[in-house]
């Protein structure tokens, strides 16, 4: 099936494709550098992309290496050369820009200072100049709200996508596969992180699959450490690798014990270049192989030129199962403004929306509003107490529980000592007993005689009993029991007797 272009004025197009993408239930979602441009982060390949921009790094790169002899200080060797001894390279190379994020910057002095100080540039630029994510962030992390998302791989390495509260720790794993069910999505989620374990916990939802600039690791033990301790930034921006601090201890420990040294590293950006194996392929093979199992019915790519030999078969794979979930419903949607390879990509790719990444989202909003969830509850600001310490606010308590037992006792003593009030006894003077008793035999007498009276009432006014119906006659073929001579009947009840003689009447 050739893959369909949808231009930005195609509206029956974009609403099919937005038709599609809310009704589907687990969306995975790949991403690249096209969704961060707007933030003012530049992509790779375009005319003023990372790569040109690369071209005036190495320049000044170049007149330092001349300057000290083609042999910048602080420079290691190749972490993935097994030899110590350092290249001398005959005349200062010109960089590429696509050789920059390659492996084969290890093997030139020039090119792993030229390396470092983007790098650290790069970061440092994110950190101080991007004060606002893009549209697209914002969407992933609608989805992720919506219980959509089942999860983000990202060839970036800004790491925007944690500005929206989206996580992007490895070490949570795969996450619930309950968040899908139909009892979790009646259930809106919550934006901020769950506790592991939870049945609206998502793991890991943003795949780093290229590292992040968020900490640095040693070429030697792969030990993590930040930017900022011991002018490790500094450094880096003058194009020269700090010393690992675990690996120097651990020689020096050895030397002082009369032990031969062990080999130092030196710390890099964390992340991934091409031609080198990822530190965290377990881990994101594990989460990947997790996704395909819950069966997605729809991919998204994002901002992204599909080159990269890895990319290519991870989104062949999310689209196999795609495509085999949903029953041919199920689409492939690639957002960006460069065209995909049609032998490469046709019957992977249904849908080419040539158009920008966050111009996209403000499209699909407008076409169904429906996807982005309303807010149900209102949001209102926890100011804390003038109490800052468990100590203080237990003291309170008690102070508290100590004034209200205080109010209590005192009010008890004000019962304790009040006046009573004057009974009825104290009030008149004492009788003699047998006016006492004259007065109660009266008062029974005539209790008696008030009971007599309603129950000759009752009596009066009760109905007769119809006679029995013909088809009772009939059915009874013997005469109804009749009472002797010497038994009364004392009608009490319709459908109670008792005998006169097993009455007794006790009269006080």
């Amino acid at each position: 099936m050739p893959i369909v272009q949808v231009e930005k004025h195609d509206n029956r197009q974009l609403q099919n494709v937005a038709n599609v993408l809310a009704a589907s239930k687990k969306v995975v979602v790949i991403t690249g550098a096209g969704i961060s441009t707007n933030c003012g982060i530049p992509d790779f390949r375009s005319k003023d992309g990372l790569y040109d921009l690369i071209q005036s790094q190495n320049e000044q790169a170049s007149l330092r290496a001349s300057a000290t002899g083609c042999k910048l200080p602080g420079s290691q060797p190749s972490p993935l050369s097994s030899s110590t001894k350092a290249a001398r390279p005959a005349a200062t190379p010109k960089i590429k820009g696509k050789d920059l994020f390659s492996s084969d910057v290890w093997k030139d002095p020039v090119s792993t200072s030229t390396f470092y100080t983007f790098m650290a540039s790069l970061r440092r630029t994110i950190r101080d100049e991007v004060t606002q994510t893009g549209g697209t962030h914002r969407f992933i992390r609608t989805l992720r709200d919506s219980g959509r998302l089942v999860r983000c791989y990202t060839q970036n390495i800004d790491g925007l996508e944690t500005r929206e509260g989206l996580c992007a720790d490895l070490d949570r794993g795969k996450g619930n596969r309950a968040r899908f069910s139909l009892k979790a999505m009646k259930v809106p989620s919550v934006p901020a992180s769950v506790l592991p374990g939870k049945n609206s916990d998502g793991g890991c939802e943003v795949v780093q699959l290229h590292g992040d600039l968020q900490l640095l690791r040693c070429t030697f033990c792969r030990a993590k450490c930040s930017w900022e301790e011991q002018g490790r930034e500094a450094l880096l921006l003058n194009g020269i690798a700090p010393v690992c601090q675990l690996c120097h201890t651990q020689d020096q420990d050895r030397r002082d014990r009369g032990k031969r040294g062990t080999r130092i590293g030196s710390l890099r950006p964390n992340v991934v270049l091409y031609g080198e194996e990822n530190p965290s392929a377990d881990a994101i093979g594990a989460i990947s192989s997790n996704d395909l199992a819950l069966a997605p019915d729809f991919l998204l790519i994002l901002g992204t030129s599909l080159h990269v030999h890895g990319l290519k078969i991870l989104v062949k794979e999310f689209a196999k199962a795609v495509h085999a979930r949903a029953a041919s419903r199920g689409k492939v949607i690639f957002v960006n403004l460069t065209k995909p390879s049609e032998s490469v990509w046709k019957g992977v790719i249904d849908y080419w929306i040539s158009m920008d990444c966050d111009q996209w989202v403000n499209t699909l909003r407008r076409h169904r509003p429906d996807i982005w969830p309303v807010q149900t509850s209102l949001e209102f600001e926890v100011k804390k107490t003038d109490l800052h310490s468990p100590k203080e606010l237990k003291s309170s308590r008690e102070q508290e529980k100590r004034d209200g037992e205080k109010e209590n006792t005192e009010s008890s003593c004000l019962l304790l000592t009040s006046k009573p009030k004057k009974s009825l006894a104290h009030a008149s003077p004492r009788r003699p007993l047998d006016a006492v008793l004259n007065e109660s035999s009266k008062a029974l007498s005539a209790s008696h005689r008030a009971i007599r009276s309603t129950q000759n009432t009752a009596k009066s006014t009760q109905l007769p009993t119809p006679p029995p119906s013909g088809h009772r006659n009939r059915l009874q073929n013997t005469p109804s029991k009749r009472p002797r001579d010497d038994e009364d009947e004392i009608p009490q009840t319709p459908s109670k007797r008792m005998k006169k003689e097993a009455l007794k009447i006790w009269q006080d």
